[in-house]
């Protein structure tokens, strides 16, 4: 779930604190065997990559007191041939080993909250486990096609756990039904950064508007975090996690608190350009300042709606991102919408439209607008889609511009 840097091995050079907390009791552990089993988790970062967290197994050998970290989440953008596949929706992650040395001050210099959990496995499940990872991690086995919720380093990690005590996982938690969806948990991730909250739910499409179960929820490391110290093993009812520790408190304030100027800025211009390209002929109705911007507002709406619409088009039919296929918002921002952008230009610089093309322009947003009503009476049936808010926005702007058009005699 999270990029391994280049300059990661720059990590040893620093010597950092860490702060350890004990959680909880301390059941009895099983150690007679050389393997000692922990689950490392790492919280949410500031940056977009490290929003969700990220979570990691470690095998601690007893005897010879070697800590080998295995990262389900590895991945790298450097080659250019791997840019253009992951573009096309194949993500190709791998299992990696570090030392815990190593990847515990990674962490620790960036600023995160790390957790280790040991658990209570017997000398043959500690066996099975570090086994399993090690031959996973084989030049042939280490590669994966990642899928965000379905199919990531936690997931992994969860399966792993799940198979060697017997479904203890999945037997309390794969029936138990949640009020949440992926949606939700996606939004929460991103609290803080509007764009690119704004932008990626846009994208993603009816496959995360599901109904989830608590075992789906465990794609995040956070929620199984906790959900691990809810497990029991077998009839004897022994915790899963032997001990649970804190080794590292991120500082400062939370994650999500700060907004970006940037986006604040950003999100301040199209606002008002909006409301002025759109208000301003309803307001002052013809005006030539007030035909320029209504100009400038169908520019705007064509650039974003347009190029919105075609984004979601090439998402579905040329790559295998499949969270983003079937999306609604095509109904409600077509890629035609680009066209707007032509009597847009023209407003802006000539304050003039031929009587035809503005009979057009009125039709063609009338028409938008019905499409906008088919894809919300599909949400009586099976269609699912939590696109409300794309919905609302279109339905005002694609409003305004009719009337603005209809108030502003142009011809």
């Amino acid at each position: 779930m999270l990029k391994i840097l280049p300059v990661f091995a720059a990590v040893l050079l620093f010597t950092v604190g860490a702060r350890a907390h004990d959680t909880g009791k301390k059941p009895h552990v099983h150690q007679n065997g050389p393997y000692r089993i922990h689950v490392i988790t790492i919280g949410p970062g500031e940056e977009l990559f490290t929003r969700f967290g990220h979570i990691a197994m470690m095998v601690e050998n007893t005897a010879t007191n070697e800590k080998r970290v295995y990262n389900f989440g590895t991945f790298t953008f450097d080659d250019p041939e791997l840019r253009i596949k992951y573009a096309r929706g194949f993500l190709n992650y791998w299992l990696s080993v570090a030392s815990f040395d190593l990847f515990f001050s990674y962490y620790a210099e960036m600023n995160r909250d790390v957790w280790l959990q040991t658990l209570n496995l017997s000398e043959a499940q500690a066996k099975d486990v570090a086994h399993r990872l090690e031959i996973n991690s084989l030049p042939e086995n280490r590669y994966y096609a990642y899928r965000h919720y379905l199919d990531n380093c936690c997931t992994r990690i969860r399966d792993v756990i799940d198979d060697v005590t017997d479904g203890a996982i999945s037997k309390k938690f794969k029936k138990q039904s949640v009020p949440r969806d992926f949606r939700y948990w996606t939004a929460t991730a991103l609290d803080g950064l509007p764009i690119y909250k704004s932008v990626i739910l846009y994208s993603l499409g009816p496959a995360i508007d599901k109904p989830l179960t608590r075992w789906d929820e465990e794609f995040l490391p956070a929620v199984l975090l906790e959900d691990l110290d809810k497990v029991t093993l077998g009839k004897s009812g022994v915790p899963l996690v032997a001990s649970k520790r804190l080794l590292v408190e991120r500082h400062g304030s939370p994650i999500g608190a700060q907004v970006p100027t940037i986006d604040i800025v950003v999100l301040m211009v199209l606002g008002l350009l909006m409301v002025v390209g759109f208000g301003a002929p309803l307001i002052v109705g013809n005006k030539k300042w007030s035909r320029r911007c209504l100009g400038a507002g169908l520019v705007l709406w064509g650039l974003l709606a347009g190029l919105g619409g075609l984004m979601l088009l090439a998402y579905w039919t040329l790559t295998t991102h499949y969270d983003t296929h079937y999306n609604e918002n095509l109904l409600v921002n077509p890629f035609l919408h680009m066209w707007l952008i032509g009597p847009g230009v023209m407003l802006l610089f000539r304050a003039r439209l031929g009587g035809r093309t503005v009979k057009f322009m009125r039709w063609y947003l009338l028409g938008a607008l019905a499409l906008i009503s088919v894809d919300i009476l599909l949400k009586i049936g099976p269609f699912i889609q939590g696109n409300w808010a794309p919905i609302v926005l279109a339905i005002a702007l694609n409003t305004a511009a009719f009337f603005g058009l209809q108030r502003t005699e142009i011809e």
